[in-house]
């Protein structure tokens, strides 16, 4: 039975209906629904295959150098990338490039991925530890937790804040960077945008969910800022005009992308807290 991911509410009324699946291509079609007690929109019922959406997904393989540098010219911003100390968790790490990334800023950084098989994968190849399951993080604390994009890959995504507050220090910062439901790209391209990507991205926190989930726990100073990316528009044509993500329309779109998002800033968001 449907319960809303923000509110526990049965309620809901129809958003999308019947999209595929653009990114890989994968049999099937998914609805999204909105809660009409919260206003959560997010995917009605999550598939049972749905580990098979993730068999090539790239952002589970590794960065050649040239792609590497592409992320860090048009989305690097999107990150909390600094010196530090301290122990970092990345909630939904990837393929780990983040950690490395901290790892050499002088973080002890770890990866968290919720499908264990892969977690040992991951810590084989990147050479850092990539936790799985709940108990891995008992015993643990840490400076910084972040989800990089992560959160809207989650079906239970306010049990995963509790984890997260449960395993960081007083003080410790909390960085949650996800698409933006409520933004005018998403509103042009509707089922087309693409950052709805079915059935990977379950839910979408509007900036006002996130802050009072945030709260209620137990974190301050909560801050959320825009991130415009490029990637949002080159993808979105490319879905409006082949119905598909088309190499020459996705490379062809990142300049179009990079001004469009000087303009509309909003495609996504990300929100920082505090720890009390």
């Amino acid at each position: 039975m449907f319960a809303c991911r923000n509110c526990g509410l049965t309620d809901r009324s129809p958003v999308y209906r019947g999209v595929p699946d653009r990114f890989h291509r994968l049999p099937g079609s998914f609805d999204y629904v909105r809660c009409t007690g919260c206003g959560l929109v997010q995917l009605e019922t999550v598939p049972a295959n749905l580990a098979d959406h993730y068999g090539d997904y790239r952002v589970h393989a590794q960065d050649s150098r040239v792609y590497h540098l592409l992320r860090k010219l048009t989305i690097g911003h999107c990150y909390p990338v600094g010196p530090g100390h301290g122990a970092l968790l990345d909630y939904g790490c990837g393929n780990g490039w983040f950690c490395r990334e901290m790892q050499r800023l002088g973080w002890q950084a770890f990866g968290y991925e919720p499908d264990a098989a892969y977690a040992r994968s991951l810590a084989d190849t990147i050479g850092l530890p990539v936790l799985s399951g709940e108990e891995s993080l008992r015993g643990r604390t840490f400076a910084m937790v972040t989800f990089n994009f992560s959160f809207e890959h989650l079906d239970r995504p306010k049990e995963a804040l509790r984890l997260a507050a449960s395993c960081l220090e007083p003080g410790g910062r909390i960085h949650v960077a996800v698409p933006n439901i409520e933004s005018r790209e998403a509103r042009v391209f509707g089922e087309h945008w693409f950052h709805l990507d079915p059935p990977r991205h379950i839910s979408f926190f509007t900036k006002r969910m996130l802050t009072e989930a945030l709260e209620v726990e137990g974190f301050g100073e909560v801050s959320v800022r825009d991130l415009p990316v490029p990637t949002g528009l080159a993808g979105s044509l490319s879905y409006k005009l082949a119905g598909r993500l088309h190499p020459a329309l996705w490379y062809g779109g990142i300049l179009p992308g990079l001004a469009w998002s000087r303009f509309v800033r909003d495609g996504n968001f990300a929100a920082a807290a505090i720890k009390r």
